[in-house]
């Protein structure tokens, strides 16, 4: 029995134990994002829905919503364990693969913040809007 060999497969059961217990938080704060996206969507989806002040208009946003929907990306392909390789060969490209995803991921974060800002700022605007029709 070699006892570097075990330390070293040790070892690298708990970085993998370790990456599983980071993705297991990262899946829930997905969950969690998505959630509130689609919660987001909804309430601005109905205040969208203020702007069709007579049937054409009425016609237009109903269109523009059917096709910002049809756009909405698919939902995650689920591949069964029997497919997924364990070649610890391949390990290094799927890892950079990961890496990649997690970037792109971080960059569309950045604009939906930018997104959520803009949109914010014309709620507000919209909410002062009709305070000062009222008066």
């Amino acid at each position: 029995m070699n006892p570097a060999g075990n330390a070293g497969q040790t070892r690298l059961q708990e970085i993998f134990d370790s990456f599983n217990a980071a993705w297991m938080k990262y899946w829930e704060s997905c969950i969690a994002l998505q959630n509130q996206l689609n919660e987001s969507l909804r309430a601005a989806r109905e205040v969208q829905w203020l702007a069709a002040t007579d049937p054409s208009k009425l016609g237009e946003v109903n269109r523009l919503q059917r096709e910002l929907f049809a756009s909405m990306p698919r939902r995650l392909d689920y591949t069964p364990l029997g497919q997924v390789s364990q070649d610890l060969d391949s390990a290094p490209s799927k890892i950079g693969e990961l890496e990649a995803a997690l970037s792109s991921e971080e960059e569309s974060c950045k604009r939906l913040e930018a997104g959520i800002a803009i949109l914010k700022t014309e709620a507000r605007a919209m909410k002062e809007g009709l305070r000062a029709s009222r008066r």
